[in-house]
């Protein structure tokens, strides 16, 4: 189980992988069941403290006071690389991504890499967030809901869908006057 007190964290590098689904040893096979378990218990717990502690036994690194919201889907290969810091909010249904594997085939297109995926104190993910591998949402930085990000956000930032609203007259459009 990794330490909540984020001021001891050092953040691991990003690495290349193998492409496709390796084979694992009896140690790894281990490794991915109790995940697996743990991943389960805490993609449904109702409360947030047995949420955190459930991904804090998986690698996750978690600080004090964050709040993980149900159905949160966290890396299920390479919980090790996320780190929330204290105070950062994650709310429902988001997605966070540490790893990229795709098979061989796509060599030459994409590489297979982990890289670590940093929320830093006091950020805030609103529901149905992607996060993609390598991200850092800065501190106190904002993520409006639905938003797939790649690229990361600077401390004090707010990211948001620039949705342009037209008024549109629909009485013609249905055939009344």
């Amino acid at each position: 189980m990794t330490s909540s007190d984020s001021s001891k964290w050092v953040i691991r590098e990003g690495k290349k992988i193998p492409y496709g689904h390796q084979h694992r040893s009896l140690t790894g096979k281990i490794r991915k069941v109790c995940n697996t378990i743990l991943f389960s218990w805490a993609y449904r717990c109702p409360l947030n403290g047995l949420r955190v502690l459930f991904h804090r036994m998986r690698g996750c690194h978690i600080g004090k006071g964050v709040y993980i919201g149900r159905y949160c889907f966290l890396d299920n290969m390479y919980p090790e690389y996320i780190y929330i810091y204290d105070g950062a909010s994650v709310n429902a249904e988001c997605m966070l991504l540490t790893h990229f594997n795709p098979f061989e085939v796509w060599e030459g297109v994409f590489n297979a890499e982990v890289k670590p995926l940093v929320i830093k104190k006091n950020a805030i993910v609103a529901v149905r967030c992607t996060l993609m591998p390598g991200v850092t949402i800065g501190e106190q930085a904002v993520v409006s809901g639905g938003m797939t990000l790649e690229k990361s956000v600077p401390a004090f930032h707010m990211v948001r869908a620039n949705m342009k609203i037209d008024k549109i007259d629909m009485n013609p459009l249905m055939g009344n006057k």
